[in-house]
């Protein structure tokens, strides 16, 4: 991919375009403090580092330095024993490779904000703790996403990208499209009503029978978050054809209930026939001498 740096006349900084957020970093040094406070003037805040991936991305980004004054990033302390926290997300992400040697020292006891080299040395890319209050370059960022550019989803931003995640019933890449469920037929005898049309997720058709003729069933179904519509599709039957459904449903039933209790009756039968007959064999009816 080719990358084209810009000037960007706010504040007299440059930037770096990337697919997903941009990177951004003052032509002026000043404290950390000055410097998170023109991020978020003029971009989103103060530059947060998730991965050593991104730390790696960023150096290669900023301009090189010999010496001091190097550039602010958006992690920091209040006081000595505190964890390191990154600005906006309170993430405490520290890699392995990030410190400089014998760093962080907290040289001064207040050493409470940090700096990123960006020589070429062997500590290029490393950390350095340093007093808030001395000048440094401003490292900021500017985030891509929005409240609107994911619709029905939340937008998700990394480096050289953006990924909407949507909310169930929803696809596409910016979440814009409801699922689709199967294109529904007018049913025999009997009508389809789907308001506007609309056969996505979330929206309900309803079913009409023709004059005359009973519906068996739900008439209403509604498009499910997977595309799938909810129940079965009901049927429209005369009143005579369901009347003799019933009836049959109904004969059967009987004839069950019959033969179950036919069969129970035989069983009880046995049952006392068995007993009757160890009453008679049992050693307790025999003559005593």
């Amino acid at each position: 991919m080719k990358w084209t740096l810009i000037s960007l006349l706010i504040g007299g900084c440059l930037a770096q375009i990337t697919l997903g957020w941009t990177y951004h970093y003052s032509n002026k040094s000043m404290s950390w403090d000055k410097a998170r406070q023109f991020c978020k003037t003029n971009f989103t805040d103060m530059v947060v580092i998730q991965s050593q991936e991104e730390n790696n991305y960023l150096v290669k980004l900023l301009p090189d330095r010999d010496r001091s004054p190097y550039f602010w990033i958006g992690i920091t302390k209040k006081q000595k024993n505190e964890t390191w926290t990154w600005v906006g997300n309170n993430s405490t992400w520290i890699g392995n490779q990030s410190w400089a040697e014998n760093e962080p020292n907290n040289d001064h006891s207040n050493e409470f904000c940090v700096e990123i080299y960006t020589n070429q040395g062997k500590n290029r890319g490393k950390w350095n703790d340093e007093k808030c209050a001395n000048p440094k370059f401003a490292a900021c960022y500017k985030a891509q996403c929005n409240a609107t550019i994911c619709g029905r989803g939340r937008c998700h931003e990394t480096i050289e990208n953006i990924t909407c995640i949507c909310e169930p019933g929803f696809v596409g890449d910016r979440c814009e499209t409801a699922v689709e469920c199967p294109p529904l037929s007018e049913p025999d005898n009997g009508e389809l009503i789907c308001p506007g049309g609309n056969q996505r997720f979330n929206s309900t058709c309803q079913f009409k029978c023709s004059f005359g003729l009973l519906m068996i069933g739900s008439a209403d179904i509604t498009c499910g978050i997977n595309g799938v519509w909810s129940g079965q599709r009901p049927v429209c039957a005369s009143y005579k054809h369901t009347l003799w459904a019933v009836t049959g449903c109904g004969a059967t039933s009987a004839l069950c209930c019959l033969c179950f209790c036919w069969m129970k009756r035989r069983k009880r039968k046995k049952l006392a026939q068995v007993r009757h007959l160890q009453d008679v064999t049992s050693p307790s009816n025999g003559v005593q001498g």
